[in-house]
């Protein structure tokens, strides 16, 4: 059945499948890298773990108003030139964070990250929530997600490896090169998305969905619930890149270990399951029980001090609690019409910005008020994931 529905779906979705693959691969590569040039220009602990709260924040506060711009953007003109407008700043970041003399250049950075992903992602979910049919919403968004989350399993680790082996910076080469790679592949390819309607119009024969307003309640409980979503992963930030540098002791690679499996290919086990388990129960179910499953393992991290233990405890709260990807984007899909696509997926994006704009400022602090004692820090990321079942729950009796 599903591979009916690819050979319907066509180029366009296995392009935009690539496109998502190639560019978080490039950005992924870096992870490992950026704690340790960020040591190197800051030596106190203190100092290094502030710094990585303050550049997810300023990451999110750039990618708030960017996503608005693309949720604005996305609805009213072309989307795969929105996206191909956006992906111009890829290889800009990369140089600044290839070259960096100081920690500003990082900040810079990551702030020219934060407008590419604001502006880039609404147009390119809406043009695949355009693409898919309804029956399959789920699976299918399962199956997208995979692009940007299998890319994430073999890139830290490379990432990590090569930074041990050669040198620091050179994975940073190694993404400036790809994402040059994909700005020209986009910019040779972009016809394959020809197919795709301009917003205004009907995009594709099996499309039947309603085009009128959607819910502004429903669209308001997704923003709320996704803030406190964001506020939980940006308390996780900082203070699990600090457990693992120093606590467990983690080299560049042995993180790069830790995101890839711990992360990567937990998150990527749980969206085939989750989009077929939203197509089945329905998407509020799905985002319930992943919630109550995936948050508590958080308050275990702390409590062991081996890289294995963190891997084997990272994924278990990985495959639960991310079983809810595929059904949040098949919900924002079915809520939202075709002429507001863009909007659902950038303001529900904003909202989990906003959390992450918080969220790795107070972990940092968090983090210095209580060391020793790791607990505290990690016990309130899980309290603000709980904190998103009320809305989920209302969405659920509205």
């Amino acid at each position: 059945m599903l591979r009916r529905y690819f050979y319907h779906l066509g180029n366009a979705f296995i392009f935009l499948w690539i496109t998502m693959f190639i560019v978080v691969f490039a950005d992924s590569l870096s992870w490992p890298v950026v704690p340790y040039l960020i040591k190197e220009f800051l030596l106190e602990e203190t100092a290094v773990v502030a710094a990585l709260g303050l550049l997810t924040s300023a990451f999110n506060l750039t990618k708030i108003a960017a996503n608005i711009l693309g949720a604005f953007l996305g609805d009213r003109a072309n989307r795969s030139l929105i996206a191909l407008l956006s992906l111009i700043l890829l290889p800009i970041s990369f140089t600044l964070l290839l070259f960096a003399a100081d920690h500003v250049w990082i900040l810079v950075s990551y702030i020219l990250f934060g407008i590419f992903y604001g502006i880039f992602m609404p147009p390119i979910n809406a043009m695949v929530a355009g693409l898919i049919p309804e029956e399959l919403k789920g699976t299918l968004f399962g199956v997208f997600n995979l692009s940007w989350i299998l890319s994430q399993i073999p890139a830290p680790i490379v990432g990590g490896l090569l930074s041990k082996t050669i040198s620091l910076r050179f994975p940073l080469r190694l993404s400036l090169v790809l994402s040059l790679v994909m700005l020209t592949l986009y910019i040779t390819s972009r016809k394959t998305l020809r197919g795709l309607s301009p917003p205004n119009q009907p995009a594709l024969a099996h499309k039947t969905r309603k085009t009128s307003n959607p819910p502004t309640r429903k669209l308001l409980l997704l923003c709320l619930a996704q803030f406190f979503s964001g506020l939980g992963n940006g308390v996780l930030s900082p203070i699990t890149a600090a457990f693992l540098i120093y606590v467990i002791g983690a080299s560049p690679l042995e993180m790069g270990l830790a995101y890839s499996i711990g992360w990567g290919l937990a998150t990527a086990l749980a969206q085939i399951p989750g989009g077929r388990l939203s197509d089945k129960l329905g998407y509020k179910p799905v985002m319930v029980i992943s919630t109550l499953v995936g948050s508590p393992p958080i308050l275990l991290i702390p409590l062991f001090r081996g890289l294995e233990y963190f891997i084997v405890i990272n994924a278990l709260l990985c495959l639960s609690g991310n079983l809810a990807l595929p059904a949040f984007s098949a919900y924002i899909a079915a809520l939202m019409g075709e002429r507001s696509l863009s909007r659902g997926f950038g303001l529900t994006s904003a909202s989990f910005s906003v959390g992450l704009i918080v969220g790795p400022i107070m972990g940092s602090f968090l983090w210095t008020i209580f060391q020793p004692n790791y607990l505290p820090p990690f016990a309130i990321s899980t309290i603000f994931f709980l904190l998103t079942l009320p809305f989920i729950i209302a969405l659920k009796s509205d």
